[in-house]
C-alpha cells in the first residue's frame, strides 16, 4: 500500500449486523440469485431502490435501526463465516464487476480499495462523467460555485458533487 493510502482500521456496524442474522439463521442467502432469504417468511428480503441507485433495506438490531444494501448482504453473507473473517479497512468497498449495481449476484461482486471503485478497470463499463466535467466540477467548486446549484446542471445529487471534490470520487482525475 502507498503512503497516501493507508488503511482505515474500523468495522462497519452494517456488516456485523449482516453476519449476525445469517449466523443465527435470521437470514441466509441465495448466491446464485444474489438474495436474502428471510427464514420467517422463506422469500427474499425487499430492498429498495436509494438515490444514490443502490438496493437498500433497514432492520433493526438491538433496538436501533441499520441500514444495509443488498450487494454488501450478499457478499458478508457469502465470504465471512465468522466475525474475525469481516472486513477492517473501511476503504474497502464491495464492486460490481459488471458493472451493474442491481446484479448482486456473489460471483458479481468483490471487494476492492474505494479508489479502485467506478473506475473501467473495477468493471464499471460508463462512468457518469468525463474527464473534462469532473475537472469543470472542481474548477468552478474552487470559484465559489455551491454544490446545490452545480447539482441539478450536472444532474446529480448535492453528495454526487461533494464526492467529486472532495476526490472520495474520480480522484485520479487532476484539477
Amino acid at each position: 500500500m502507498t503512503p497516501d493510502r493507508k488503511p482505515c482500521l474500523g468495522l462497519r456496524l452494517a456488516d456485523r449486523v449482516i453476519l449476525s442474522k445469517i449466523l443465527t439463521g435470521t437470514w441466509k442467502l441465495d448466491a446464485e440469485n444474489g438474495e436474502i432469504i428471510s427464514r420467517n417468511t422463506g422469500k427474499p428480503l425487499r430492498f429498495v431502490h436509494k438515490n444514490n441507485g443502490y438496493l437498500s433495506m433497514t432492520t433493526q438490531y438491538k433496538g436501533h435501526n441499520v441500514a444495509i444494501t443488498k450487494h454488501r448482504a450478499v457478499f458478508i453473507a457469502g465470504t465471512c463465516k465468522t466475525m474475525d473473517d469481516l472486513p477492517v479497512d473501511l476503504n474497502l468497498h464491495i464492486d460490481h464487476i459488471n458493472g451493474n449495481i442491481e446484479d448482486c449476484r456473489l460471483a458479481n461482486l468483490r471487494l476492492i480499495p474505494f479508489w479502485d471503485n467506478n473506475h473501467p478497470q473495477s468493471g464499471q463499463k460508463k462512468r457518469i462523467f468525463t474527464d473534462e466535467q469532473v475537472a469543470e466540477i472542481r474548477r468552478r467548486y474552487a470559484e465559489g460555485e455551491p454544490p446545490r446549484v452545480l447539482a441539478p446542471e450536472f444532474g446529480v445529487v448535492k453528495s454526487t458533487i461533494h464526492r467529486i471534490v472532495s476526490r472520495r470520487t474520480y480522484a485520479e482525475v487532476g484539477l
